[in-house]
């Protein structure tokens, strides 16, 4: 059987290739000289088929970085729930010029599946890079001994 190559760094122009649906989010980052905000995940790089209609999880810890951030607004509530915290979605929208025209800027939107809320904010684009070679896992989240931060 062939290796299949799996993608480690991805930037802002694979977007449209990328899919942040249960991906679990382990912290925030704000690196106010840089204007970033900083998502640490653990990023599913693939579904893989169990038996019936079970999964195993192909992930990798990784830095996801906004660039160029700022309105940032957070809207989370985790009354009567567990800390966790999973991504549902990732939108981008509403494309416009800097105010120096020098790059496009975004409305970005987080749509958070647990515990349900949303992370918003513009910025020019992002990067994600895995942190460490990705593993098969059974759940969607790496479990903590196994975690590298």
């Amino acid at each position: 059987m062939a290796e299949t190559t799996i993608k480690t760094k991805y930037s802002t122009r694979d977007f449209k290739k990328i899919d942040w649906h249960d991906n679990y989010i382990h912290s925030l980052h704000f690196n106010s000289e840089k204007f970033e905000v900083i998502f640490d995940i653990d990023y599913i790089h693939d579904w893989i088929s169990d038996e019936g209609e079970n999964y195993k999880f192909l992930l990798s810890p990784a830095t996801l970085t906004f660039h160029n951030a700022s309105n940032l607004k957070i809207d989370i509530d985790w009354k009567d729930c567990s800390l966790d915290l999973c991504i549902d979605s990732i939108e981008r929208s509403a494309p416009r010029k800097t105010a120096n025209a020098k790059l496009s800027e975004y409305d970005w939107l987080i749509n958070i599946g647990w515990p349900g809320g949303a992370i918003s904010f513009c910025a020019t684009g992002f990067t994600q890079i895995s942190r460490s070679t990705p593993a098969v896992f059974d759940e969607q989240k790496i479990p903590p001994a196994k975690r590298t931060f």
